[in-house]
C-alpha cells in the first residue's frame, strides 16, 4: 500500500495504534505436508470497505468468528504488531494473533493458544508479558484457548448465517417487538410465515448481533434467546493468567 512503513514505537506512541492504522507484520506461508490450515476471513474496518484479514488454524478462524459475534467490533486486524521486550540475555519479540477496537472505544490484544501449550513456561512467560504490555498501553488482552466442540459446531453454524437476504430489515425490525428474553422456538415462530418457524432469521440475527444466544449450550428450541448482549466476562474460552 502507498504509504506503508516499518517504525520502532515507544509505548507513548503505540497507544495511539488503530486496528485500521496497520497491515499484518508477517504473512502465514502454506507448504507441502503442513498440519495447519490458513486463509484469510473477511473483518470489520472504518477506513475500508473491504478488509480481510488472516488466521493460521482453524482455532483462530472459530475464535475469530466466535469474537465477532460476541462483541461489537467496529475495526479488526490480524498479526498486526510485533511487541519486543529488552532483556540483560538479549531480545525477546512477539506477534500477537489479533487486535480489535469496539463501538465502547476499548482496543483488545488477542492471542489464541491450545491447552497443552499453557504447559510450556516459556509460552505462559510470553503470554504474561503481552499483557502486561497491553495495560501499560490502556489495552486489553484476550488469552484464549480451544473452544468446546459444542461450542465450535455452533459458532459455525450461526455464522454461516451473517449473509443478508431480502427479509433482512423486515427480522431486524421485527426484533424491537419481542420479549426482552424468550425461547429461540418462540423467536422462530414470531419470524416464520403461518406456521412454520423461521429458525434460519434467529441464526441471522445472532450472527449480526441484533439477538443473544449462550453459544456453548446445545441450540435447541427451548434454548434462552434474549435482546441484551451476554456478560462477555463468561466466556469459557477466556484463560486468566
Amino acid at each position: 500500500m502507498d504509504g506503508s512503513r516499518v517504525e520502532d514505537l515507544s509505548l507513548d506512541e503505540a497507544a495511539a495504534l488503530t486496528p485500521d492504522s496497520l497491515l499484518e507484520v508477517r504473512r502465514p506461508v502454506s507448504y507441502k505436508g503442513m498440519r495447519n490450515y490458513i486463509g484469510r476471513m473477511a473483518l470489520p474496518s472504518q477506513a475500508y470497505q473491504a478488509h480481510a484479514g488472516w488466521f493460521e488454524s482453524r482455532n483462530e478462524q472459530e475464535h475469530y468468528r466466535e469474537l465477532l459475534i460476541r462483541q461489537a467490533v467496529m475495526q479488526m486486524a490480524t498479526q498486526p504488531l510485533r511487541l519486543a521486550w529488552a532483556f540483560p540475555s538479549g531480545v525477546r519479540t512477539h506477534v500477537p494473533d489479533a487486535f480489535h477496537l469496539t463501538v465502547d472505544g476499548r482496543i483488545t490484544l488477542v492471542d489464541v493458544t491450545r491447552r497443552r501449550r499453557l504447559e510450556t513456561p516459556e509460552a505462559v512467560a510470553i503470554f504474561l508479558l503481552a499483557q502486561a504490555t497491553a495495560g501499560a498501553l490502556g489495552w486489553r488482552y484476550e488469552l484464549r484457548d480451544e473452544l468446546s466442540p459444542q461450542h465450535q459446531r455452533n459458532v459455525s453454524l450461526v455464522y454461516s448465517h451473517r449473509h443478508t437476504t431480502p427479509s433482512t430489515h423486515t427480522w431486524r425490525a421485527a426484533v424491537k417487538g419481542m420479549p426482552a428474553t424468550q425461547q429461540v422456538l418462540q423467536a422462530a415462530q414470531a419470524l416464520g410465515v403461518g406456521a412454520s418457524p423461521n429458525y434460519a432469521a434467529v441464526w441471522h440475527l445472532a450472527a449480526t448481533r441484533h439477538l443473544f444466544i449462550d453459544l456453548t449450550r446445545a441450540l435447541t428450541p427451548d434454548a434462552v434467546v434474549r435482546r441484551r448482549p451476554l456478560s462477555t466476562r463468561s466466556n469459557p474460552c477466556l484463560i486468566s493468567l
